[in-house]
C-alpha cells in the first residue's frame, strides 16, 4: 500500500511498482499529505501498467547522442548511412542537445535547437530532414523498447520549403553540351538526358540490362543495391539518338558495367559528376553572364568587378588594366538532367502519363509539379491555340457611333437588360414629368413609376397603397 515518510527534510513516496516490488522515490512535497497523494498516484499508474492498461516505462540512461549512434549502427538504411551520420554529427553530437539524457529531450528543446539553426542560415529543407531523422530514431527506439515515452520530434512543426526554380536545358542546347563533356563521361551524360535515369541507376547499369536490338533497357538496380529508389524494376525504351552512345560505352567497357571507371570498377557513391557538368556548361557557352575582375585592384585590397552578358575585353576605370572575364555557369546539378528530360518531353507534346512512365514516378503530381519546368515562351506558344477573334473597334469609330446617337454600350454589353428609362433627346426635352411610351418588347411587363433614385421594377404598379 502506498505510504510516505520523511528523511533529511525530504518526503519520500513508497509504493508497489509494476514488477510487484516496493520502490521509494524522493518528491518535492512539503507536507505528508502531498507525499501520500503522489505515492498513491504512482501506485495507481504502476497497477495499470501491471494489467497492461498502460505501457511499461523503461528508465533510459542513454544520451541522445548514444541513442542516435545505436540507430546508425543497427537501424539506419545502408544507402543513407553516410549522409545521416554526417547530419547527426554536425547538428546533434557536437551540440548541447546531444548530451542530454533521452528523458530530458523534449519538443521545446528540439525547437530551440532548430531556431538556432535558422539563425545560422540553415535551409528549411535541412531542418525538415533533421526532424525526420530524429523522428525515425525515436520510432525505432520505441520498437526496440529502449524508450517507451513520447516521441518529441513528432510535435516539432515542419518548416515550409519554397519551391525552387530549376535550371534546365532547351532542345537546341543538348548537342553542344554533349560535345563539351569529356569522352569518358559522354555516354553517361547522354543516357541521363535521353532516359532520365538517376545517378545511382546509371552507375549500376549492366550490359545485360541493355538490349540494343529490341531498343529496351531494364532499370532494376542503383549503385550496389538490387533495387531502385522506387523499389521496382522497369523497362524503358531507348531513344534513337542514344543508340550510338550506348554502343560505344558498351564496347569501351572492360567489365559487366556499362559506365565503369577506368579500372572497370563501379563509380563510388561520393563520385559526383557535378564538376564535370559545370565545366561542360562553361565550354558550351551555356552561362548566365561574365564577371569582369581587375586583378590589380584585387591584389591591392580594393577589388573592382563588373558583370556583363559577354566576355568582350574591357578596361578597369580605376587603373586602366584589362579586366579578367570569368563565366557565371548556370546553377545546374547532375540531377537537373532528369528534370530536363521531363521538360523536353512535355514541350514536345508528349502526354503527361507517358512522361510519368518514362521517369518511373508513382504519382503523376510528382511529374507535373516537381519535374516539369515550362518557361514563359512555352506558355506563350500555348496561348496561340486560343480561338482568333476580330480586333475591337478603334476609338474614332466609337466617337462616330456616339455622334450618330447609337449607344456603344449596347454592343459591348449584349446581355444587359433595360431596367432604366432610355436617355433619348425627346425625353430630355419633355422633362421629368413626361410619360415614357411602353416598349412593345416589354408589353407583358408593367414598369413601376419612377420614385426617388431607385431603378424601375416590374409588376409593382398593380398594387395599391392601403392609405
Amino acid at each position: 500500500m502506498a505510504s510516505a515518510y520523511r528523511k533529511r527534510k525530504t518526503w519520500y513516496a513508497s509504493y508497489r511498482d509494476a514488477a510487484g516490488g516496493f520502490k521509494s522515490v524522493a518528491t518535492t512535497a512539503q507536507t505528508k499529505t502531498d507525499a501520500r497523494r503522489i505515492a498513491h498516484e504512482l501506485e495507481t499508474k504502476a497497477e495499470r501498467q501491471r494489467h497492461g492498461l498502460e505501457p511499461m516505462t523503461v528508465d533510459c540512461k542513454l544520451t541522445l547522442t548514444e541513442l542516435c549512434q545505436w540507430w546508425l549502427k543497427s537501424r539506419c538504411p545502408e544507402p543513407s548511412l553516410s549522409k545521416e551520420r554526417s547530419r547527426l554529427t554536425r547538428h546533434v553530437f557536437s551540440q548541447p542537445l546531444g548530451k542530454l539524457l533521452v528523458p530530458q529531450v523534449t519538443t521545446a528543446r528540439m525547437e530551440d535547437r532548430f531556431r538556432e539553426m535558422e539563425l545560422a542560415k540553415a535551409m528549411p529543407a535541412s531542418l525538415n530532414k533533421l526532424r525526420a531523422t530524429l523522428h525515425s530514431v525515436f520510432v525505432q527506439a520505441r520498437k526496440a523498447e529502449l524508450w517507451l515515452g513520447p516521441n518529441p520530434a513528432a510535435a516539432v512543426e515542419p518548416r515550409r520549403v519554397s519551391k525552387r526554380a530549376y535550371a534546365t536545358l532547351r532542345a537546341e542546347e543538348v548537342p553542344g553540351l554533349l560535345q563539351a563533356v569529356p569522352e569518358s563521361w559522354r555516354g553517361l551524360f547522354a543516357c541521363a538526358l535521353f532516359t532520365g535515369m538517376r545517378k545511382g541507376e546509371l552507375y549500376g547499369l549492366q550490359k545485360s540490362d541493355v538490349d540494343l536490338d529490341a531498343r529496351t533497357m531494364l532499370v532494376t538496380r542503383s549503385h550496389q543495391r538490387d533495387t531502385t529508389k522506387g523499389g521496382h524494376a522497369d523497362t524503358i525504351p531507348i531513344a534513337e539518338p542514344l543508340l550510338p552512345y550506348l554502343a560505344n560505352a558498351i564496347a569501351a567497357s572492360n567489365s559487366e558495367l556499362v559506365f565503369p571507371r577506368a579500372d572497370g570498377s563501379m563509380r563510388p557513391i561520393h563520385s559526383v559528376p557535378q564538376k564535370v557538368l559545370r565545366t561542360a556548361l562553361a565550354r558550351a557557352g551555356l552561362v548566365d553572364g561574365f564577371d569582369h575582375t581587375c586583378r590589380r585592384c584585387k591584389s591591392k585590397g580594393t577589388p573592382h568587378v563588373e558583370r556583363h552578358p559577354d566576355d568582350a575585353e574591357r578596361r578597369c576605370p580605376n587603373c586602366g588594366m584589362a579586366l579578367w572575364p570569368s563565366s557565371i555557369v548556370r546553377p545546374m546539378r547532375f540531377h537537373d538532367l532528369r528534370h530536363t528530360t521531363a521538360t523536353l518531353l512535355l514541350r514536345a507534346g508528349v502526354a503527361a502519363h507517358l512522361v510519368q512512365r518514362i521517369l518511373r514516378h508513382s504519382d503523376l503530381r510528382t511529374t507535373l509539379g516537381t519535374y516539369s519546368h515550362l518557361d514563359v515562351d512555352d506558355l506563350r506558344e500555348a496561348m496561340t491555340n486560343l480561338p482568333a477573334v476580330d480586333a475591337p473597334s478603334s476609338a474614332p469609330a466609337m466617337e462616330a457611333e456616339a455622334s450618330t446617337g447609337t449607344d456603344p454600350a449596347a454592343k459591348v454589353l449584349p446581355f444587359s437588360t433595360r431596367l432604366l428609362p432610355a436617355h433619348g433627346a425627346a425625353n430630355e426635352e419633355a422633362g421629368p414629368s413626361a410619360q415614357i411610351a411602353p416598349d412593345p418588347a416589354y408589353e407583358p411587363h408593367i414598369l413601376e413609376r419612377n420614385t426617388g433614385f431607385e431603378p424601375a421594377t416590374f409588376a409593382l404598379a398593380r398594387r395599391r397603397s392601403t392609405s
